[in-house]
């Protein structure tokens, strides 16, 4: 008797997709000479040398502030740092490679193993390893220039073992790591867009006992387009899953961003040879020289402990927008200390959600002690979001004194709106006797009334309750 074949709903296939990140560091110099590390807006083949121009005769020497950040960079990944590395030459041959070779390392970088966690998933890393960046071809009317203004640069490569299970598993993933290069570590600016951060995707599909061919996707510059690359990529996969080939293959694909497609650029059996061996120009490097302590300590809280140190005193959503943004985080964590705990809440909700209504500049930071007595007078006595908007627009203009402060909120304090309450409802008697005889409906007549005395300054919910007690 025939048995029968269990259809698979590709929809079921287990998805693998391991990263490879290029970071570019930010040090003065370039990573094996003295060259100015920064190209941006200079002119074509004007930031070289010798070294970087892999002419004959010159020789490298390592950047140890870039051997550093990579060193902190793996300890803040939770790598384990081998007590030798070192570098090996990478054999290939291409017009922005003037030297023939690329300085990288092999079987002893910098740092092994790691983590990185991610929606309550760990990805785990494979290395993180340091090495020169390549120049720059500029295909122009038919055309290829070369630009080596770029070569020389340091690069650290972060390989993840295949552990992200999804494309926005690895959009995440990708976003959680520039946070910590850009602000953890502060070793990069880390921009896709300028091309400071650079990732070539693996994916591949499988039922547990057949797998897909292994797809790579090359130099994707956006968060976005490497969650819609891989999410094409693996839609053909799953569609593709019975005529998959029984030997193992890579292919490269490329995508295209305005069409939204990808295409298959080429098919490889086996890979390439580069023909590493070791540097002989630089020797081993001991990492016991590198004050790993000191390293650690240099480290910056994470996004994730951040959040949870500010959810002791605030909810989770003001926390998490807070933390997102650098420019929310300084100004929430240098203006709390002014503060007393009970006004925690009040500050975070502000700042939060841009109540100050202005950007704040260099000035406002040293004027933090006024802002704090703002927001404790609308923490104590209720000040209208209006008013409150008045009065800080008054400290970052004129840097107003606290008696100012003082006298310019005592329109929302609870004594003032007393008065005015109470005149109001002195202004319209039979107003009040109708309310009384239950036309409830005219609270929101009384409401109006009020605020137009206060120009709009008062808090609502405070002028409810308070003509609710008096009626």
């Amino acid at each position: 008797m025939t048995e029968l074949k269990t259809k698979i709903n590709p929809t079921e296939l287990n998805t693998k997709i391991g990263l490879e990140i290029h970071v570019q560091l930010k040090t003065k110099s370039k990573m094996f000479c003295g060259c100015d590390n920064n190209a941006e807006g200079k002119a074509p083949n004007s930031v070289v040398c010798p070294v970087c121009l892999g002419l004959p005769g010159a020789l490298p020497v390592a950047n140890k502030q870039a051997i550093e950040w990579t060193i902190k960079t793996g300890l803040a990944l939770n790598c384990e740092i081998p007590k030798i590395a070192k570098f090996d030459r990478k054999h290939y041959f291409y017009p922005d490679l003037p030297k023939g070779y690329q300085i990288s390392q092999y079987d002893e970088p910098f740092c092994l193993g790691g983590y990185i966690e991610v929606g309550g998933q760990k990805a785990n890393l494979t290395r993180i390893h340091l090495e020169e960046d390549a120049g720059k071809l500029i295909h122009l009317h038919g055309k290829s220039l070369v630009d080596l203004n770029r070569a020389g640069t340091p690069l650290m490569e972060i390989v993840t073992e295949p552990d992200i299970t999804s494309p926005k598993m690895a959009g995440d993933f990708l976003r959680k790591l520039q946070k910590i290069v850009r602000d953890v570590v502060e070793v990069s600016e880390a921009s896709m867009e300028k091309g400071h951060m650079r990732c070539d995707a693996n994916i591949s599909v499988n039922d547990g006992d057949k797998m897909s061919p292994i797809v790579e996707i090359k130099n994707i510059n956006s968060f976005r387009f490497v969650e819609k690359a891989l999410t094409l990529v693996r839609e053909k996969l799953r569609d593709e899953y019975e005529k998959w080939p029984e030997k193992k293959i890579k292919e490269t694909w490329g995508y295209d961003s305005v069409g939204n497609k990808v295409f298959l650029q080429r098919s490889k059996e086996e890979a390439a040879d580069y023909r590493y061996f070791p540097e002989p120009d630089l020797s081993p490097i001991k990492t016991e020289v590198f004050d790993l302590r000191k390293l650690e300590a240099e480290i910056k809280e994470d996004e994730d402990a951040i959040i949870l140190r500010l959810m002791e005193d605030i909810p989770e959503n003001f926390a998490k927008i807070i933390t997102n943004n650098k420019r929310k985080a300084e100004l929430y964590e240098k203006i709390t200390p002014l503060l007393d705990k009970e006004c925690f809440f009040v500050a975070a909700r502000i700042i939060a959600n841009n109540e100050f209504g202005f950007e704040f500049g260099e000035e406002d930071l040293m004027r933090l002690p006024r802002y704090a007595e703002l927001i404790k007078r609308v923490k104590d006595h209720g000040i209208h979001k209006t008013l409150f908007q008045e009065i800080a627009s008054k400290i970052h203009e004129e840097n107003i004194s606290s008696e100012e402060i003082e006298q310019l909120s005592a329109g929302g304090t609870e004594e003032n709106l007393q008065l005015i309450i109470s005149k109001v409802l002195e202004n319209y008697p039979k107003e009040v006797v109708r309310y009384k005889n239950g036309e409830n409906q005219l609270l929101g007549f009384f409401v109006g009334q009020v605020m137009k005395e206060t120009g709009g300054k008062a808090n609502p919910q405070n002028i409810n309750k308070i003509l609710r007690e008096k009626l």
